[in-house]
């Protein structure tokens, strides 16, 4: 029974990393923040991703449910046999996300004028985002394996 319930490797890698990616989004810090003199009280402080990703947040959040949704699904799926292909859809999903991390926190920061750096949620999340898109990437691959 417990065999069944196991994942393959690379929707393993795609779970465990979207999980760590939820958790890094609120539990860390991923930008130092200079306060502007007279608007903040604060000098300097610092947020996480749910915080300073407006529009970013949203991909991330759709990338974990995606990819977290095709563990459970494929887990779900293991007593009767068939099996839906998600490769595809969590790679997508993946290396959107690792194009977008890559962007916000090696190229762009969110906000230039107001963010002076990163913090380790940022490179935690950023790497998190790029082994959702290699797991998918090898979900994928052993799924064209498969036939």
């Amino acid at each position: 029974m417990l065999a069944r319930l196991r994942l393959t490797r690379g929707e393993g890698l795609s779970a465990v990393c979207a999980t760590a990616l939820l958790v890094s989004m609120f539990a860390l810090e991923w930008y130092g923040v200079d306060g502007i003199p007279g608007r903040t009280r604060k000098l300097a402080y610092s947020v996480d991703a749910w915080n300073s990703l407006s529009v970013g947040r949203w991909v991330l959040l759709a990338t974990i449910v995606v990819t977290i949704g095709s563990a459970l699904l494929h887990v779900s799926q293991r007593g009767h046999g068939a099996k839906t292909d998600t490769g595809p859809v969590v790679a997508t999903f993946g290396w959107l996300t690792a194009g977008l991390l890559i962007y916000r926190v090696l190229i762009n920061l969110p906000a230039p004028s107001e963010i002076v750096d990163q913090k380790i949620g940022a490179l935690v999340g950023l790497a998190c985002g790029l082994g959702i898109a290699l797991g998918g990437s090898e979900a994928l691959r052993e799924e064209l394996e498969r036939g």
